[in-house]
Formats: C-alpha cells, sequence, structure tokens
C-alpha cells in the first residue's frame, strides 16, 4: 500500500501537505531535507553542507554509549570516523547513564548539552527517542540564548518513536514528565541499513508509538467537543492515512526486517512526528496511553528500575485505551447522568490526588506537582459545563465520530502479533507487573492538563475497578490469543 504521503519525496512531498486542510497557514517548510536511502550515511557530509553547517566549525556529536550495529560495522566509530574523513572538526559528546543504566531526558542532560553549543558549534544527534529530545532542546535553548538558529541534523540509530521530527520534548521535570516546547531537526538522515540492524525491541517500538494515535486521536476528538482542548483537525489521519492496514500490509518487512519495511516504518514514524507538530500539540499522538505510560516510567524511575522501551510499552498501553473506549461507547448512557454530580470540588479531587501518590512519594512532593497541574484542568472543567451538556445531548453523533477514530484493541493485537512485539506488560524489558499498570491506569488522568476518556470516567463516577478487572481481563486474554 502506498502512503498517502511521502517524506521522501522532498518538495512534491511539502506541496502536498501544505494542501491538507488544518496545515497551519505561514508555517514555512521545517525540515530541509528527509533522507530513507540503504546507503543514506554516504550523503552525511552533503547534507550537513546543504543545511549550511560550517565545515571549518565545531560540529557536537551528541549520543550515548550504547553500542550500535550497522552489518559488521560498529556504528558510532564508524560514523564519527566518516565525518572526521570528511574534514568536519567533530567533537563526540557521550552521555552518561544514571543508576538504572540509562540515559533519560532530563534538564540535567539537556543543559549538558547546551553549555557545549554555546561555543558556536552546531550539533549532530546520533540516537533513538531520549538523545533527540535532549539534543532538539539543548538545540532550542541555545538557540535562545544566541539569537541565533543552531544548525541541527539528526540520525536515527532506530525505528522507535516519532521524537525526529517532534518540535516538543517530553523531558522529567521535577520528577515528571512534560512536554516542553522545542524544535524541529534541519536534516533528517534516515539510513535503512542502520536501521535494519537495529534491536528488533526497538524497531517493533516504532509501530506500537504509532498505534497511539488509535486512542490519542479520539481522546483530541472529545476533548475539543468538551471545551477543553483547541486546534482539533484531520491533519494527522490525512497525513497517516490507512496506518493499521500499513502496518499489517509491512509486518513481515517490519518484523523480519527488511530494507523495504525499514523504509515505510520510518516514513511512518517521521510523519508521526510532523503530525504533532504541524498540529502544534502532542495531542494527536499522545492521549490516555501516553499518560499510563508516563507513569509507569515514573514509578520504574523512582524505584531505581530502567525504563521499558517507549514504543513497545505504548503499544500495549494503546490496547487498554482503546480495550477502555470500547467498554464506554457500548455502555454509556447519557440519559442516566446527572450533571451536578459530575463536578467535584477541588479540595476533594486534591485530597484524592495527595493520598494517591502518596504511594510513591510519602513526602508529598511529586502529589503537590501533579495537582498544580490537575487544578487548571479541574477548573477548565467546571468553565464548560455548557459543552458537557452539548455532548450529552448529541451523544448519538458524537459517539459516531469518536467511534470512527479509535479501533477494536484485536486489531491492535493483531498488529503487534504480527511484528513481533511483546503482548504482555511481563514480557517488556524490564517486565511490568499488574499493580503498576493498574496504578497507572487509575491516576493517569490527574497527570496532565490534557483532557482523556480517562478524566470523563472520573468525573462520571463511573466503575472504574470494574472497568479496569475487566480491560485486564481482556487484555491478558488477547494476548495468549484468546478471542472474545
Amino acid at each position: 500500500m502506498k502512503l498517502a504521503f511521502d517524506p521522501g519525496d522532498g518538495d512534491r512531498f511539502w506541496e502536498a501537505v501544505e494542501r491538507i486542510p488544518g496545515y497551519p497557514r505561514g508555517e514555512q517548510r521545517p525540515i530541509q531535507a528527509m533522507l530513507f536511502e540503504p546507503d543514506a550515511l554516504e550523503q552525511l557530509s552533503g547534507v550537513l553542507e546543504a543545511i549550511s553547517v560550517p565545515r571549518a566549525g565545531p560540529l557536537l556529536a551528541v549520543m550515548d554509549p550504547t553500542p550500535m550495529r550497522r552489518g559488521r560495522d560498529s556504528l558510532k566509530p564508524l560514523l564519527l570516523d566518516r565525518l572526521a574523513h570528511a574534514g568536519w572538526q567533530v567533537k563526540a559528546l557521550v552521555l552518561e547513564p544514571d543508576r538504572t543504566g540509562q540515559v533519560h531526558s532530563d534538564m540535567f542532560q539537556i543543559e549538558r548539552v547546551q553549555r557545549e553549543l554555546g561555543s558556536g558549534a552546531a550539533l549532530l544527534a546520533i540516537g533513538s527517542g531520549t538523545i533527540m529530545d535532549i539534543a532538539k532542546h539543548a538545540a532550542f535553548l541555545a538557540g535562545q540564548e544566541a539569537r541565533s538558529r543552531i544548525r541541527f541534523a539528526v540520525v536515527p540509530t532506530a525505528n522507535s518513536v516519532c521524537a525526529y521530527t517532534s518540535n516538543m520534548a517530553p523531558t522529567f521535570v521535577h520528577g515528571l514528565k512534560r512536554t516542553l516546547p522545542s524544535r524541529y531537526p534541519d536534516a533528517v538522515i534516515c539510513d535503512l541499513k542502520t536501521l535494519r540492524d537495529a534491536p528488533h525491541e526497538m524497531t517493533v517500538a516504532g509501530a506500537g508509538d504509532l498505534l497511539a494515535m488509535f486512542v490519542s486521536v479520539p481522546d483530541w476528538y472529545l476533548a475539543g467537543r468538551l471545551g477543553l482542548g483547541s486546534g482539533y483537525s484531520e491533519l494527522p489521519r490525512r497525513l497517516l492515512g490507512s496506518l493499521d492496514a500499513i502496518l499489517l500490509e509491512q509486518a513481515e518487512g517490519i518484523g523480519s526486517p527488511t530494507l523495504e519495511g525499514m523504509a515505510v516504518l520510518a516514513k511512518l514514524v517521521i510523519l508521526g512526528g510532523l503530525a504533532m507538530s504541524l498540529s502544534h500539540a502532542t495531542a494527536p499522538m499522545s492521549g490516555f496511553e501516553h499518560g499510563m505510560s508516563h507513569l509507569l516510567d515514573l514509578q520504574a524511575k523512582l524505584a531505581g528500575r530502567p525504563l521499558a522501551v517507549h514504543g513497545t510499552q505504548v503499544g500495549l498501553t494503546a490496547v487498554i485505551g482503546a480495550a477502555t473506549y470500547e467498554h464506554f461507547l457500548d455502555e454509556f448512557e447519557p440519559t442516566q447522568v446527572e450533571v451536578e454530580r459530575c463536578y467535584p470540588a477541588a479540595p476533594q479531587m486534591q485530597a484524592k490526588i495527595l493520598a494517591g501518590f502518596a504511594k510513591l512519594d510519602p513526602a508529598g512532593k511529586i502529589g503537590e506537582e501533579v495537582w498544580s497541574g490537575y487544578g487548571l484542568k479541574l477548573e477548565a472543567w467546571h468553565a464548560h459545563r455548557a459543552e458537557f451538556v452539548s455532548v450529552l445531548q448529541e451523544w448519538p453523533q458524537v459517539r459516531r465520530e469518536i467511534q470512527s477514530r479509535t479501533c477494536r484493541p484485536e486489531l491492535l493485537f493483531r498488529i503487534l502479533r504480527a511484528i513481533g512485539a511483546p503482548l504482555d506488560f511481563r514480557q517488556l524489558t524490564p517486565p511490568v507487573d499488574e499493580p503498576d499498570v493498574r496504578f497507572a491506569f487509575e491516576n493517569a488522568p490527574f497527570m496532565r492538563r490534557r483532557m482523556t476518556i480517562a478524566d470523563l470516567l472520573v468525573f462520571l463516577s463511573w466503575d472504574r475497578e470494574r472497568l479496569w478487572h475487566e480491560v485486564w481481563r481482556e487484555s491478558r486474554q488477547l494476548g495468549e490469543g484468546v478471542t472474545r
């Protein structure tokens, strides 16, 4: 199946995308070059020159110490040697992991890169999601400080995440993951041989990250209808096309993997990042499912455990989110809603949040930080009662619109199984146990100011304990290949 919009088509791609309804007016083509070729590394020097990186100036190459293979070669030394032999003044900056053995996107790492960019260096990021988020936000801050644009190119080492073309950076701030305004790269160099030789778990993570769309887009639509979100458009869905069908068609090439499969997946994750950037929001690709994933990350971080690969975890939380929508759409009866009871008082919700997060942090700092954001969402919910009443009155139409944007959890599992992705939280690395997933399910609505289906369940006083047991049981059965 041909992609509706192919980011490898250069100017023709941007000309077509600019005609999609919802494309931001006045938005200039933000990425100058996007390559998707088996030997794209051979063109790296030419791309750096094309985006006006001065050959005589310093080129800061940011990476982590994780070894990556490209055929028989160790990728990172190979890439640095080629740049040096081509005359580039390369300085390698290897970001060291913390006690969990991983590098995390936080202000400590971002400021370390930012300091190195203060000398006027250009930036080359070599890695996957975390390195990209650190690098692009460091370039953003350094550019603000210098009042000039830092030249910035990225070489993805895995098809693992949509971060490469997102101009936002999920970052740990005061212990919680927050999405910060950031910037686009000037060039993306997708070397298909490098992507083919990436670890399998990293490759299937990219497909998992994309599956978020079947929860996040209905969340985005619902938030708009309830008056708690703005800017909804069909641009992301138009941009990515028939995502489920494409992933199923390419499943063998993604799971094997083949160069063709890597090209399609690379283009899809690039489109996923652009879907967010051009919408000026992460909402098209990040909803209830990402809220759960962020809370799983928080629990792991507080326990001193490594974080599971982001996209493989999101693939499973997307199944939980899709199952939640399925139950809600089947069971919700708007005529039974007592509107007055849907508006809890701030002290009641604050006490609930502080008590819930005390399980993770008895000192209460995390709970207070969570409440500081959630309190604003609660105020907005109270202020937009008229929109909620309108949704209740127009529920048959709203239900159809939501249903057309989500999908059955069976389909998501079919995709995950076809590409060889984890089908159970216990299959993640490291494994995630049911109590942690349940905590994430129950508390995800409090993590963000963004409205999702999980918030509506709270305001409706839905029996979330019963729902959790049903959704968890069904997801386990689907993971084991049991159909309902």
